[in-house]
């Protein structure tokens, strides 16, 4: 069996969690005996080096980046854009498809559909092949939440063109994949065959740097909290510690690994207090798998304070397996509401009460799940999470070319404008594009 995915971004030095999650798919499968692939469409040109022997890098021109510049685009949205607009980059992907003949093929998140939407209506008519949507979130709901948090690249045209795209090819596929049971409900609006495929983790890396870490921190007590750059992530710490870290004694530390650590450096509320802030805080930034272990190994706690976001947090599976101390929102446990009883979980939905019960965790003895619970913490593992979608993925129908297609422009399924006039009111923003 053969399988292609298509995504904005590499997937093989995964850091983030859809790169996360796509890589974990592509091993598993690989382990069965697939033979998988990979597509990705960027402005980012130094991405090639994370590519694959064998897998497809197109690079958005520099006469491109510069109007994505001009317009504030995000990357994604952009990407979709230069697609739909280029079509030699279109035939460039159906050769390339034509050539290896995947059984199936997967778009990780939705916005490369125009360019899949165009080879299923114009492929030859002997290609059969499945065509599956292997979703992160709802973007178009994730998009409109972005949409309201400051300093966010994201704007009405942005999550009306998600909710063209990704309502289109959802009810189009042959199988929506989706991260949670909420993710399904609501692609089932859309189309009847849905399967869910929780993320997961694989166990940690080796520790690198152990003693010099441990050096370093040496008489603190810690709070990790590790995240990419993503908006909502870098918002919801800042809301729920606020005002200040003064709430955290001299030998307590918050240390923040990953992308998150640049945009809560640089948001004005940060800034407001950043004496009393720095004194209290490592931002570390993008770090390396063998010292992100050392660092989880280290820590007294680690912290989950999600207000927002789609798809389900990795990084909630990866605190439970490895048996630390959590302190969390109850939205950071969607997906994994059956450990919020934990003793090592401690749940907090306002600032006063995350606040106080980090100041608890710390300063308390560890909580450990029991050794009863480690079936409980090997199903976390993406061996256990994505065990059915090889035979899921296996059973689908192929197809070849759409007879139906001709096809109108993509709409959102409750029609386009009626999306724009709704976001509209609901986040008193203005179209831009």
């Amino acid at each position: 069996m053969r399988y292609v995915s298509l995504g904005t971004f590499p997937i093989w030095r995964p850091v983030h969690g859809g790169q996360l999650r796509a890589n974990a798919i592509h091993r598993v499968l690989r382990e069965l005996g697939w033979e998988t692939c990979h597509i990705v469409v960027t402005p980012n040109g130094g991405a090639r080096q994370e590519m694959e022997a064998g897998d497809l890098f197109i690079e958005m021109p520099r006469r491109f980046r510069r109007k994505m510049a001009r317009r504030g685009w995000r990357s994604d949205v952009a990407t979709a854009e230069f697609i739909k607009g280029s079509r030699s980059h279109r035939r460039e992907i159906a050769g390339f498809l034509d050539e290896f003949r995947p059984d199936v093929i997967a778009l990780e998140q939705c916005w490369l559909w125009p360019a899949l939407r165009e080879y299923v209506e114009t492929c030859s008519s002997k290609t059969r092949f499945s065509v599956v949507y292997s979703s992160q979130n709802v973007e178009q709901e994730l998009l409109a939440q972005e949409a309201t948090i400051p300093g966010a690249q994201t704007d009405l045209w942005s999550a009306q063109r998600a909710s063209e795209i990704e309502s289109d090819l959802a009810a189009k596929a042959d199988l929506v994949v989706a991260v949670s049971e909420e993710d399904a409900a609501y692609f089932r609006k859309l189309n009847p065959s849905v399967a869910v495929a929780a993320n997961g983790i694989w166990p940690m890396a080796a520790p690198v740097g152990l003693d010099r870490w441990a050096q370093r921190f040496a008489g603190l007590r810690t709070a990790l909290f590790v995240a990419s750059g993503h908006p909502p992530n870098a918002n919801g710490f800042l809301e729920m510690t606020a005002p200040d870290l003064g709430f955290l004694s001299p030998a307590e530390r918050i240390v923040v690994v990953g992308g998150v650590a640049g945009q809560i450096e640089r948001d004005p509320r940060f800034q407001r207090d950043a004496g009393v802030n720095n004194a209290r805080i490592e931002l570390l930034g993008v770090q390396d798998a063998g010292t992100l272990s050392a660092l989880i190994a280290l820590a007294d706690v680690v912290i989950l304070p999600i207000l927002e976001g789609g798809g389900t947090n990795i990084k909630t599976a990866e605190a439970l397996y490895n048996r630390k101390q959590i302190v969390a929102t109850p939205f950071a446990f969607r997906g994994y509401e059956h450990f919020r009883r934990w003793p090592s979980v401690r749940l907090a939905d306002n600032a006063a009460d995350f606040r106080r019960l980090l100041v608890e965790a710390l300063r308390s003895e560890r909580r450990d799940p029991g050794s009863a619970d480690a079936a409980q913490l090997h199903g976390l593992v993406w061996t256990a999470t994505l065990q059915d979608l090889p035979r899921q993925l296996a059973a689908l129908p192929r197809r070849g070319r759409d007879a139906s297609a001709n096809l109108p422009a993509l709409r959102s399924a409750d029609g386009g404008e009626g999306f724009l006039r709704a976001l509209s009111r609901r986040l008193g923003l203005r179209r831009k594009g």
